[in-house]
């Protein structure tokens, strides 16, 4: 069982270089495994070893999960930098709870390059049952979207999965008009009016 399992690590630590999976829905929507502690190392030290190479190639990113570079495995890690510097590890993460969702606009993703989607996130979330340092933690901003798209990557989603239908005809909608992404009010139970909704900073 150790033979196999060490086995399986230098099988991992192998799988780096230019090994981004671009443009395979059929791939990126397989099954994840959960991490052992064993795996940690490994997994979060080729994830990093990717984003970087990325960088270098000129299509820099601020997260990285495993499914995005072959591996099935239930890890990965955003990376932003700046004066704050943030470095997060996810290793069998959820989300507990999810605040404030809002309209996120442009959102990417490095295995679809160039391909941006208006989607739906929160602006803070509660992430629990990490098997690394933080294990439960809030974040807000931008870190929590990028933890989200990341943590969909662990259960097969896509970031155009949370896509909110844009205006196809280019139709002028009005402030007081019902929101072209259809959005409920939860205390109305109507849709939201497009000054409050995607139309926010318009």
């Amino acid at each position: 069982m150790i033979q196999q399992q060490d086995r399986d690590l230098n099988l991992i630590a192998v799988v780096v270089g230019s090994n981004m999976i671009i443009n395979d829905e059929n791939i990126l929507r397989a099954k994840n495994e959960e991490v052992t502690l064993e795996e940690v190392d490994i997994l979060i030290q080729s994830l990093e070893k990717e984003l970087n190479y990325s960088m270098l190639m000129g299509r820099p990113g601020i997260g990285l999960a495993c499914p995005q570079i072959g591996i099935n495995k239930k890890a990965a890690i955003v990376r932003i930098g700046g004066s704050n510097n943030i470095s997060i590890n996810l290793v069998n993460a959820k989300i507990k709870k999810g605040y404030s969702p809002f309209l996120f606009k442009e959102e990417g993703c490095l295995s679809f390059n160039g391909k941006l989607n208006d989607t739906m996130r929160y602006q803070e979330i509660h992430v629990v049952d990490n098997a690394v340092e933080p294990h439960a933690f809030i974040a807000t901003g931008l870190i929590a979207v990028a933890i989200q798209h990341e943590l969909d990557h662990l259960d097969g989603i896509l970031f155009f999965d949370r896509a909110v239908a844009k205006n196809p005809l280019n139709v002028k909608v009005r402030p007081n008009d019902p929101c072209i992404c259809g959005k409920l009010d939860i205390l109305t139970g109507k849709v939201k009016k497009y000054k409050k909704c995607c139309g926010k900073g318009d």
